[in-house]
């Protein structure tokens, strides 16, 4: 009888040799991506020439001052805010995809801001106080900011031309009050959760701006009160 290929008493070495190169497999592409990161980091150095007094020496960016890295070298947080930084920050800071607060504060940067557009991770965004000219149409295309006791009236700038690459805004369970932006008519807006608003006015007025919205695939809006007839949303994750 002709003895199989793959038997039984040789499945083991097999699934050991799977399990192996799943593993060799996942730190080569956690070097790749830490090793990302420092040439990102490597650049943000070269751009803002920073003083003695800030210690960025080190060729592992995880060992500079105000730098905080994962336990597997992913840079997490920067925060140089006051370091009496000069110069621009690099086009490629986006790289960053597990970068959780970013705060350059009170320095002299100049130039346009480059594009966050990526940075999922990203909680804490401190700009202030620099000599920045411009922000990318691209700026980001993520905003959330669910349960943070946020009040007033939705900006118009959400919709309009200042984020044109905005796709995702949640701003549920906040305290926003007021109606809908006409900004929103014709915004790339996929995503929207404005549901649950704690204000005592809640978000109000009519829908009719959403019918402009043709690039919405996911609106909640209930725990409102709202007025009017519902927009026809065909193929569209709705909660009114």
């Amino acid at each position: 009888m002709m003895k199989p290929f793959l038997g039984y008493e040789n499945l083991g070495g097999f699934l050991l040799f799977i399990v192996y190169f799943l593993s060799v497999s996942i730190i080569f592409v956690q070097s790749q991506s830490s090793a990302n990161d420092a040439v990102v980091m490597q650049a943000l150095k070269s751009n803002l020439s920073p003083p003695k007094s800030l210690d960025w020496s080190d060729p592992n960016p995880c060992k500079w001052q105000q730098i905080q890295c994962s336990r597997d070298n992913r840079v997490t947080r920067i925060q140089a805010g006051n370091q009496n930084l000069k110069g621009y920050l690099p086009q490629t800071l986006n790289n960053l995809t597990e970068l959780q607060v970013l705060e350059f504060q009170n320095n002299q940067l100049t130039g346009s801001l480059p594009s966050l557009a990526g940075l999922t991770q990203l909680q804490n965004l401190l700009l202030s106080y620099n000599s920045l000219t411009s922000i990318p149409t691209d700026f980001f295309d993520v905003f959330s900011a669910t349960s943070a006791n946020i009040t007033g009236k939705i900006p118009d700038f959400f919709g309009g031309d200042a984020f044109a690459g905005l796709t995702t805004l949640h701003l549920s369970f906040n305290y926003l009050e007021g109606g809908l932006p006409s900004s929103f008519s014709g915004s790339s807006i996929q995503s929207l959760w404005l549901n649950g608003q704690n204000s005592r006015s809640k978000l109000n007025g009519t829908l009719q701006v959403l019918q402009n919205m043709t690039q919405l695939t996911e609106v909640w809006l209930h725990g409102n009160l709202f007025s009017g007839p519902v927009p026809e949303f065909s193929g569209t994750n709705s909660k009114f």
